[in-house]
Formats: C-alpha cells, sequence, structure tokens
C-alpha cells in the first residue's frame, strides 16, 4: 500500500511519460498507447510493450519494470498484436484447448506401413480390429503390460488416426479373452500369410509362466536346465520372406513330434521342414519322424557315431570337388547314403575358415584353460574343426540347398530373440487359458511388425552396424 508521497509521484511518472512519448513520437503510433504500456522505436519500427511502476524506498521515487511485448504499430495498419499475445488471449477467453503433446510417427507408421496388417484384422475381427491395432501398439512401443496400456494411449494419437475411444485395463483383459476364444478367425489370419507350396520351417521355444491356472504351463525341461512352469511355443515362419506365419501353444512337458504333425495339420501345410537344434536328434525321434512322413533337417553333434571323418584324416575330403560358396566363403561337403532302407542321406559341410579359427581358439585355450584343453584333446577332435553335420530325409536337394535351408535356421533364433529381449515376452502374467491365447496373438502380430521393420531396415542398410554384425555372426 502506499503512501500519499509515493501515490503523488507515481501519477506524476505518468504524466510525465505520456508527454515525453508524445512529444517524440509521431501521434499515429501515441494514439495506440494506453495507461501502462509504452512505445520503444526500434530500427524505425514501433512496438507497444507493457510496464508497471512501483515506488522504490531507496530512490525514494517512481521505478519503472518493463513488461512484454504487446505487438507492433505501423501506420497503414495500426496496432498489429503479437502471435504470443494472440494464443495468451484466446486462452484467456476459453476459445481453445490447451495445447499437448502425442506421439504420432510410430502410431503414422502402423496405420501406413503395416497397412496390410491392419486390413487383415479388419477383415478377420471387424468389432475388435481398433482395440488389437491399440494394444498391439503400446507392445509394439512400450512392451507395457496391462496395466500401463490406458496411460500409453492417452499419450498417442492412434486412437484419434483409427477412431478407438479410450479403455481400462478391466477393458483390454476382456478384449484379450475374446480374442481369445476365437480361435478360427485367429487361425485364419495366420493362413493369409502362407502362400501356396511356400517353404516353411519350423522350431519351437519356451516362455515361463508360474501361473496354477495356466493348464499349458508344466514343469517342463529346456535347454536352460530350467524345470520352471513353462509352455511351448511352435512356429513357422517362411523361408522366402522370413517372416512368422503361424504359431501354437503346446504344454510345457511335451516336445514330441506328434505336436508337429498336429501344427501342420492345423495350418494345412505339406511342405513345411523341420529344422531343429542340435539336442533334438535321437533314434527315436528320427523313426518318429520318419513314421509321420515328416520332412526335417536335423544338426548333430560333432561326437555322433554316425559322422564319418577318416576322408578329413587322410584330406580326400575334397577329392569330388563338391563346393558352393556362401557369404563370400568356400564350403565343401560330402554326402553319405544309409544302406539300411530308409530314406536318409548325411550331409558332412567343411567351412575352412571357420576350421583355422576353431583350431586356433582351442590351442590358445590349451595355455589359458589347460584344465579343460590338451594337445592330445586336441589330436582327438582336430578333424572335426570346421565341420557341420545335417541329417536329413529331403530327396533331390543339393549339399547348398541343405545347408542355405539350415542356415535360415538363424532367421527364427532372431525372431525368438526379438520376442524375448525386445518384445520381453519370454513371459506372461496371464492368469487364464483363453486370455493368454490372445495375449499371444496380439505378440503374434507385434513380432510381425518387428520383423517386417528389421527386414525392410537392413534391405536398406539402415540399421546399426553393431546389430548388423551381431546378428550376421549368428547366421555364419
Amino acid at each position: 500500500m502506499l503512501d500519499f508521497r509515493g501515490f503523488l509521484l507515481v501519477s506524476l511518472y505518468y504524466v510525465y511519460t505520456y508527454f515525453v512519448e508524445t512529444s517524440k513520437h509521431p501521434q499515429w503510433a501515441v494514439a495506440h498507447r494506453k495507461p501502462g504500456t509504452e512505445l520503444r522505436c526500434l530500427k524505425g519500427k514501433y512496438y507497444l510493450y507493457s510496464y508497471t511502476t512501483v515506488y522504490d524506498k531507496n530512490k525514494k521515487g517512481a521505478k519503472k519494470i518493463s513488461g512484454k511485448l504487446l505487438g507492433s504499430i505501423t501506420e497503414q495498419n495500426g496496432f498489429i498484436p503479437s502471435g504470443k499475445r494472440k494464443l495468451e488471449r484466446a486462452l484467456e477467453l476459453k476459445s481453445i484447448s490447451k495445447p499437448y503433446c502425442k506421439e504420432y510417427g510410430v502410431a503414422f507408421l502402423i496405420t501406413e506401413t503395416f497397412f496390410s496388417y491392419v486390413e487383415l484384422l479388419k477383415k478377420f475381427f471387424p468389432a475388435q480390429w481398433k482395440s488389437i491395432l491399440a494394444i498391439a501398439y503400446c507392445r509394439f512401443v512400450y512392451h507395457c503390460p496391462l496395466k500401463s496400456i490406458p496411460f500409453r494411449l492417452s499419450q498417442s494419437f492412434l486412437p484419434e488416426l483409427i477412431g478407438s475411444s479410450a479403455f481400462n485395463e478391466k477393458t483390454a483383459s476382456l478384449v484379450l479373452k475374446t480374442i481369445g476364444g476365437m480361435h478360427d478367425q485367429m487361425l485364419d489370419y495366420m493362413k493369409s500369410f502362407i502362400t501356396k507350396d511356400e517353404y516353411l520351417l519350423m522350431d519351437a521355444t519356451h516362455v515361463y509362466s508360474n501361473s496354477s491356472l495356466i493348464t499349458l504351463a508344466r514343469k517342463g525341461y529346456n535347454n536352460q536346465m530350467n524345470f520352471d512352469g513353462q509352455f511351448n511355443l511352435m512356429y513357422l515362419y517362411s523361408s522366402k520372406t522370413s517372416m512368422p506365419v503361424y504359431y501354437r501353444l503346446l504344454p510345457g512337458n511335451i516336445r514330441e513330434v506328434k505336436a508337429f504333425k498336429n501344427c501342420l495339420l492345423e495350418a494345412g501345410l505339406k511342405d513345411a521342414v523341420i529344422v531343429a537344434d542340435k539336442g533334438f536328434y535321437s533314434a527315436k525321434n528320427v523313426e518318429l519322424l520318419l513314421t509321420e512322413k515328416l520332412k526335417f533337417i536335423l544338426p548333430l553333434k560333432r561326437d555322433n557315431a554316425i559322422i564319418d571323418y577318416s576322408l578329413l584324416a587322410n584330406n580326400t575330403f575334397k577329392a569330388e570337388n563338391s563346393y558352393f560358396v556362401h557369404e563370400k566363403r568356400i564350403i565343401w561337403y560330402r554326402k553319405y547314403y544309409f544302406t539300411n532302407g530308409e530314406p536318409l542321406s548325411l550331409f558332412v559341410f567343411l567351412d575352412e575358415s571357420l576350421r583355422v579359427k576353431e583350431e586356433k581358439d582351442y590351442l590358445e585355450r590349451i595355455v589359458t584353460h589347460p584344465e579343460n584343453h590338451s594337445l592330445e584333446q586336441y589330436h582327438e577332435r582336430r578333424n572335426a574343426f570346421g565341420t557341420i553335420a545335417l541329417l536329413t530325409a529331403l530327396k533331390n536337394r543339393s549339399g547348398e540347398d541343405i545347408y542355405q535351408s539350415y542356415k535360415s535356421r538363424m532367421t527364427i533364433e532372431v525372431l525368438f530373440d526379438g520376442m524375448k529381449n525386445v518384445l520381453e515376452a519370454d513371459h506372461t502374467y496371464m492368469q487364464d487359458d483363453q486370455t493368454l491365447q490372445g495375449w499371444m496373438f496380439i505378440n503374434h502380430i507385434t513380432l510381425q511388425w518387428y520383423q517386417h521393420l528389421y527386414t525392410e531396415l537392413k534391405a536398406k542398410g539402415l540399421l546399426n552396424s553393431t546389430l548388423v554384425d551381431r546378428n550376421d555372426k549368428k547366421r555364419s
């Protein structure tokens, strides 16, 4: 509260400022000046600023405090408010809402680049496709659980792009349970990615679940020697496009050949090839594969007794001049036939560059890890260095075809790596089978997007070089 003397000084300052500006500025500019504003001439142009005055006890007089720019003044157009002032004025009058930011880039990517996937979802899930797309978006971008989906969608422009309404965690769970019960529609969606006479590869991985309500979750065995509750995820993917096309969930304690057969029957496939890892081979499994008339390529461990290394030992392995080029490396091979009537053949491949590398590595380990390595063991194993042995029932296939088919298995290993480490889908907290089926279908869609984007970026050389190198090493 100013005393009378302070009030008088402030008033006199306003009067003084008015007459000074009137005398030094043209009338067309002064005409727009109001109390609490001042004119400024900057480089021949006039601007109107706000200001306030306060009583300064130290100076015993009025003190001016400059304010913000209100606008510019010209003789032709008069006062022109600043853009910022217009926005502030609009907000004051509540004529527009406060501005906010939403994620748009990935939402646009999904609706445009992944347009074909969206159209298939519309076709097979006409009532649920928007909700499926919204949940898949959250998994693709944020890998988030159900409870985080409402918040993530509130920060995205996707609902505006597809015209969907917001939903809470309970609604998201209900959506999963609904689509989890639509088995025929999910199967039709997956079959739409399988073309006639397409060459498909099959493999499986495990997903952990500790829920006692999931009937598929059983105490099973996997190559990590983990016996926790788990179920198996069996996948078919295209050798042409590297795209995952079909999956099926199986109990965690079932890893038998019958499961392969049932998957192929459900997917309506005849020309799929099972490409397993080295731990799958056994005489019993081979017998079952042959009985079920399934096509397969099985890698053997190097110490398997059916592998003949004698030609490598006497340096006659290359005598038949059978070789091809794989990723700028020469691959030599030999084909062995079984004489017991079974339609089996064994291919042994030799990669000289890999052989030199493995030999060098082993000799170095004799020095660094002598407890597990020795010269005696080196001489026992040296013939197997750089080799891959593949057992197959495929007929009329060249060694190069068999080798390339096996190497394409690395694609699905990268795919599973993406599912587990990128999408974080190697475990689940779903509490019933139907919701689990819906959740895995969402992950399947997301995995297709991930693989689509990965393939496209790599084809255009836009992947991070470290990532490319790591995945290329897996394939080699």
